[in-house]
Protein backbone atom coordinates (compact mmCIF):
# COMPACT_ATOMS: atom_id res chain seq x y z
CA UNK A 1 0.00 0.00 0.00
CA UNK A 2 2.91 2.49 0.69
CA UNK A 3 4.81 1.70 -2.55
CA UNK A 4 1.69 2.36 -4.53
CA UNK A 5 1.29 5.78 -2.61
CA UNK A 6 4.43 6.52 -2.95
CA UNK A 7 4.29 5.91 -6.93
CA UNK A 8 0.86 7.94 -7.46
CA UNK A 9 3.21 10.84 -5.29
CA UNK A 10 5.93 10.83 -7.92
CA UNK A 11 3.72 10.27 -11.08
CA UNK A 12 1.77 13.41 -9.57
CA UNK A 13 4.86 15.21 -8.62
CA UNK A 14 6.12 14.90 -12.60
CA UNK A 15 2.90 15.79 -13.77
CA UNK A 16 2.63 18.93 -12.26
CA UNK A 17 6.75 19.71 -12.55
CA UNK A 18 5.52 20.02 -16.51
CA UNK A 19 2.93 22.44 -16.14
CA UNK A 20 4.79 25.47 -14.92
CA UNK A 21 6.11 28.25 -16.45
CA UNK A 22 9.32 29.17 -17.46
CA UNK A 23 10.24 32.26 -15.85
CA UNK A 24 13.68 34.20 -15.93
CA UNK A 25 15.33 36.25 -13.45
CA UNK A 26 13.41 39.10 -13.81
CA UNK A 27 10.26 36.98 -12.73
CA UNK A 28 8.07 37.44 -15.80
CA UNK A 29 6.61 34.84 -17.63
CA UNK A 30 7.93 34.22 -21.03
CA UNK A 31 4.89 31.67 -21.56
CA UNK A 32 1.98 33.61 -23.43
CA UNK A 33 -0.79 31.45 -23.06
CA UNK A 34 -4.17 32.11 -25.53
CA UNK A 35 -8.20 32.81 -24.90
CA UNK A 36 -10.07 32.58 -27.78
CA UNK A 37 -13.26 35.45 -26.77
CA UNK A 38 -15.55 35.32 -29.68
CA UNK A 39 -18.37 37.62 -30.04
CA UNK A 40 -22.16 36.68 -30.30
CA UNK A 41 -22.41 37.78 -33.52
CA UNK A 42 -22.19 35.14 -36.35
CA UNK A 43 -18.22 35.11 -37.29
CA UNK A 44 -16.28 34.15 -40.75
CA UNK A 45 -13.06 34.51 -41.71
CA UNK A 46 -11.70 37.47 -41.01
CA UNK A 47 -11.08 40.24 -43.19
CA UNK A 48 -8.02 41.64 -41.28
CA UNK A 49 -6.61 41.92 -37.88
CA UNK A 50 -4.75 44.17 -35.95
CA UNK A 51 -2.43 43.21 -33.13
CA UNK A 52 -2.92 45.82 -29.57
CA UNK A 53 -0.17 45.69 -26.88
CA UNK A 54 -1.58 46.78 -23.78
CA UNK A 55 0.16 48.60 -20.96
CA UNK A 56 0.02 51.09 -18.59
CA UNK A 57 -2.04 53.78 -19.79
CA UNK A 58 -2.05 53.04 -23.56
CA UNK A 59 -3.09 51.02 -26.21
CA UNK A 60 -0.32 50.40 -29.35
CA UNK A 61 -1.65 50.99 -31.70
CA UNK A 62 -4.04 53.42 -30.36
CA UNK A 63 -5.68 54.50 -33.39
CA UNK A 64 -5.29 51.91 -36.27
CA UNK A 65 -7.63 51.55 -39.45
CA UNK A 66 -8.62 48.20 -41.36
CA UNK A 67 -9.17 48.49 -45.19
CA UNK A 68 -12.04 46.79 -45.18
CA UNK A 69 -15.08 45.47 -43.61
CA UNK A 70 -16.29 42.13 -42.59
CA UNK A 71 -14.43 40.39 -39.76
CA UNK A 72 -11.85 42.09 -37.91
CA UNK A 73 -9.63 39.45 -35.55
CA UNK A 74 -7.82 41.77 -32.79
CA UNK A 75 -5.46 40.09 -30.38
CA UNK A 76 -4.65 42.03 -27.44
CA UNK A 77 -1.29 41.43 -26.17
CA UNK A 78 -0.97 42.20 -21.64
CA UNK A 79 2.49 43.77 -22.00
CA UNK A 80 2.34 46.02 -18.78
CA UNK A 81 2.55 45.15 -15.17
CA UNK A 82 -1.31 45.12 -14.32
CA UNK A 83 -4.17 43.19 -15.39
CA UNK A 84 -5.76 44.40 -18.69
CA UNK A 85 -9.04 44.01 -20.82
CA UNK A 86 -9.50 44.96 -24.33
CA UNK A 87 -13.31 46.18 -25.43
CA UNK A 88 -14.74 47.25 -28.63
CA UNK A 89 -17.98 48.96 -29.14
CA UNK A 90 -19.35 47.34 -31.98
CA UNK A 91 -22.22 48.15 -34.02
CA UNK A 92 -23.89 45.35 -32.23
CA UNK A 93 -22.64 46.05 -28.83
CA UNK A 94 -19.67 45.12 -26.80
CA UNK A 95 -17.06 42.45 -27.59
CA UNK A 96 -14.33 42.01 -24.71
CA UNK A 97 -11.54 39.51 -24.08
CA UNK A 98 -11.22 38.12 -20.60
CA UNK A 99 -8.50 40.32 -18.04
CA UNK A 100 -5.05 39.68 -19.40
CA UNK A 101 -2.65 38.67 -16.41
CA UNK A 102 0.95 39.78 -17.68
CA UNK A 103 2.07 38.22 -20.85
CA UNK A 104 -1.17 36.48 -21.23
CA UNK A 105 -2.95 37.24 -25.12
CA UNK A 106 -6.06 36.95 -25.83
CA UNK A 107 -7.96 37.48 -29.47
CA UNK A 108 -11.59 38.38 -30.39
CA UNK A 109 -13.52 38.79 -34.06
CA UNK A 110 -15.83 41.09 -34.22
CA UNK A 111 -17.85 41.81 -37.40
CA UNK A 112 -17.25 45.74 -38.29
CA UNK A 113 -18.98 47.64 -41.11
CA UNK A 114 -17.29 50.35 -42.18
CA UNK A 115 -17.35 53.30 -39.68
CA UNK A 116 -15.42 54.35 -36.30
CA UNK A 117 -15.41 52.26 -33.53
CA UNK A 118 -14.17 53.08 -30.00
CA UNK A 119 -11.96 50.11 -28.17
CA UNK A 120 -10.38 50.52 -24.50
CA UNK A 121 -9.50 49.05 -21.39
CA UNK A 122 -12.79 48.79 -19.04
CA UNK A 123 -11.05 48.43 -16.07
CA UNK A 124 -10.81 50.28 -13.38
CA UNK A 125 -10.02 53.51 -14.09
CA UNK A 126 -7.64 52.80 -17.32
CA UNK A 127 -9.38 54.11 -20.03
CA UNK A 128 -9.76 57.37 -18.01
CA UNK A 129 -5.64 57.17 -17.60
CA UNK A 130 -5.56 56.60 -21.47
CA UNK A 131 -5.65 53.60 -22.54
CA UNK A 132 -8.53 54.34 -25.27
CA UNK A 133 -8.90 55.03 -28.96
CA UNK A 134 -10.77 53.84 -32.32
CA UNK A 135 -10.98 51.61 -34.78
CA UNK A 136 -11.49 53.33 -38.23
CA UNK A 137 -12.87 50.41 -41.06
CA UNK A 138 -13.03 50.84 -44.69
CA UNK A 139 -12.79 55.27 -44.07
Amino acid sequence: MLARASAVLAVAAVMAAGCGEDRPASGRATTTPTRLVTATTPIGKAVASVDVSLSEYRLDPDNPRVARAGVVAFTATNDGDERHELRVDGPTGEVSTVALRPGERATIAVRLPPGRYKWYCPLADHERRGMVGHVRVAE
